[in-house]
C-alpha cells in the first residue's frame, strides 16, 4: 500500500502531521508513506524516519501540475490533512482510489472516504485531529508510538550547526537557552520588550548563554531585542536552514517561544520548552500547544476570545504574562530536565 499524506501549509502544521506516518508504519510495516509538503519544509521532512519519499509543492502550481504530481506518484490512498478545493479536485481528477479527508467542506463530495473531523469546534489537539483524519487507513494508537516524533538529524547537519555556533563565539559543547521572539504572524506574540526582560533574567541568573533564533526578515526584531535587553546573546536569525535549526534546538537546554513552528520542532527533537500563547480560540494551546507538555504553556489570565482588537478591555493582554512568570517556568522545566544525582 502506498499512501500520500498531504500537508501544504506551515512548519508547525507539518511537524504535527508527521506522527500519522509513524502510526501508519506501526500498523502496516510494509506500507510506503509519501508526503507532499511545501518546498521550504521538505528538507526537514526528509529527515523523518517513517516518510519514505517527500514530494514538493511548488510555490506556484496549477491544477494541471497537481494532477500530474498525483498521477506520477500513483498512491493507493491520499489523505488531505490540510484540505483545499484545488487539492481535493486534483486527487479526484487523478482518480486516486482512496481519497480521504474531512466531510465538513463544501467540496468534500470529491472525496470517497469522508471523516467526521471538525477542526474549529473539536476542542482537540491538531496532532490528534490529523490522526483522526487518517483513521480509515487503520493506524496504531498514539500511545503505541515512542517516540511520537521520529526525526533523525545526520551527524553532518549537527556539525554544520555546531560550526555556526562556533562562528558566533560558542565554546565546544556549549548548550544555550533559546529565545525565539517571532512567529511569522501565526499567532499573537509575546511582546519583544518582555523577551528583553526575560533575557536579562536568564543572563543574570547564569542559566547559560542565550541563543536567539529567527528568520532573516526578523532581523529588525532581533535588533530591537538586543537594544532593549542590553545583554549579550548569540544571533542565529537567518543563519540556519531547517535541518540546522533542528540540530541547534536539539542541543539547547531549553526553548522559549511563541506559538510557532520552531516551538513544535523543539518538542519533536526532545528539548524542554516554554510556550507563550494568546487567548484567541483558533490559536489556543488546546489545539496548538506543545504536544504532551500542557504544563509548559503560559496564557494571559483573561477570558478566551475569538479575535484581537485594540478596543478590547484586555488589550494588549500578552503583556499580562510577566517575564518573571516565564523565568520561573523556565527554571522549573530546567530543574525537571536535570539528570538525577547518583545515589
Amino acid at each position: 500500500m502506498r499512501v500520500l499524506l498531504v500537508r501544504t501549509d506551515r512548519l508547525g502544521d507539518v511537524i504535527l502531521s508527521t506522527p500519522v506516518a509513524t502510526l501508519l508504519k506501526l500498523a502496516h510495516p510494509d506500507a510506503q508513506v509519501h508526503m507532499l509538503v511545501r518546498a521550504a519544509v521538505a528538507p526537514l521532512v526528509r529527515l523523518h524516519q517513517d516518510v519514505d519519499q517527500v514530494l514538493e509543492l511548488p510555490d506556484r502550481s496549477s491544477l494541471t501540475d497537481l494532477v500530474r504530481l498525483f498521477r506520477t506518484d500513483a498512491p493507493d490512498a491520499v489523505v488531505l490533512l490540510h484540505p483545499t478545493f484545488e487539492l481535493a479536485l486534483a486527487a479526484w481528477l487523478a482518480r486516486i482510489p482512496r481519497r480521504i479527508g474531512t466531510r465538513y467542506r463544501a467540496y468534500s463530495f470529491l472525496l470517497n472516504e469522508r471523516v467526521p473531523v471538525h477542526r474549529k469546534r473539536s476542542g482537540r489537539h491538531e496532532l490528534e485531529l490529523n490522526v483522526d483524519t487518517a483513521a480509515p487507513l487503520g493506524l496504531a494508537e498514539i500511545e503505541a508510538a515512542r517516540p511520537l516524533f521520529r526525526f533523525r538529524i545526520p551527524a553532518e547537519v549537527e556539525e554544520r550547526a555546531a560550526a555556526r555556533l562556533r562562528e558566533l563565539g560558542a565554546a565546544e559543547g556549549e548548550r544555550g537557552v533559546v529565545l525565539h521572539p517571532g512567529s511569522g504572524g501565526s499567532a499573537r506574540d509575546w511582546p519583544v520588550r518582555r523577551f528583553a526582560e526575560l533575557a536579562r533574567l536568564v543572563h543574570g541568573a547564569g542559566l547559560g548563554p542565550i541563543w536567539v533564533t529567527g528568520t532573516a526578515p526578523e532581523k529588525s526584531l532581533v535588533d530591537e531585542l538586543e537594544r532593549l535587553s542590553g545583554v549579550p546573546f548569540r544571533r542565529l536569525e537567518g543563519r540556519l536552514n531547517l535541518p540546522e535549526l533542528a540540530a541547534v534546538l536539539k542541543r539547547a537546554r531549553a526553548v522559549v517561544a511563541n506559538s510557532t513552528g520552531p516551538l513544535h520542532l523543539a518538542v519533536a527533537v526532545g528539548t524542554p520548552v516554554v510556550g507563550l500563547y494568546c487567548p484567541i480560540g483558533p490559536c489556543h494551546p488546546r489545539r496548538w500547544g506543545p504536544y504532551g507538555r500542557p504544563d509548559a504553556v503560559l496564557v494571559p489570565p483573561v477570558p478566551e476570545c475569538d479575535r484581537c482588537t485594540e478596543s478590547c478591555v484586555h488589550y494588549d493582554c500578552m503583556l499580562k504574562i510577566s517575564a518573571e512568570q516565564v523565568f520561573e517556568k523556565l527554571q522549573d522545566i530546567l530543574e525537571k530536565d536535570r539528570p538525577a544525582e547518583p545515589s
